[in-house]
């Protein structure tokens, strides 16, 4: 397994993994994932193959939509830096303050239920692309995916 860095790059990835990859080249520098889970959103998605790695607290995500790429990451540990801040177990207030520091500043939230009664709340950036999971109003976990260049058009980094 390759070392990855824990700088989250906004519309990229995760140095060295990049979206757009296949699954072949992201298993070669990942290898084998813990866990596999597939899914389908809604009749027109297709398929969401995710790949779980629990001790790199990172899930990495393939849509059958866009050939099998890698189209999401995610990760959960409190080590990962988003443009040099650590954001993960930081309060919901303390984290939109940090995201309005570093000009990300088109927040949305939405609460979610939970068969467990536990208080999950989202919080997005679409110009990013960014996603931020909240557990109890503390940041449990952070999603991101590729850029689009439009609605309907992805950006895939180079």
């Amino acid at each position: 397994m390759e070392q990855i860095e824990k700088e989250i790059k906004a519309g990229i990835g995760l140095a060295p993994i990049k979206f757009g990859m296949l699954k072949a080249d992201v298993k070669k520098l990942l290898g084998e994932p813990d866990e596999i889970d597939n899914h389908t959103e809604g009749e027109d998605e297709g398929n969401t193959e995710s790949w779980h790695y629990d001790e790199l607290e990172l899930s990495v995500s393939f849509e059958e939509i866009d050939d099998m790429r890698l189209f999401s990451i995610a990760v959960s540990g409190e080590d990962y830096e988003f443009q040099g801040k650590k954001l993960i177990g930081l309060s919901k207030p303390d984290m939109i303050h940090e995201l309005k520091a570093l000009s990300i500043d088109d927040l949305q939230a939405e609460e979610w239920a939970t068969e467990d009664h536990t208080k999950q709340e989202l919080v997005f950036s679409e110009n990013h692309s960014m996603n931020f999971w909240l557990e109890d109003d503390e940041l449990s976990e952070i999603q991101w995916g590729p850029l689009f260049e439009d609605e309907e058009t992805i950006a895939w980094p180079e």
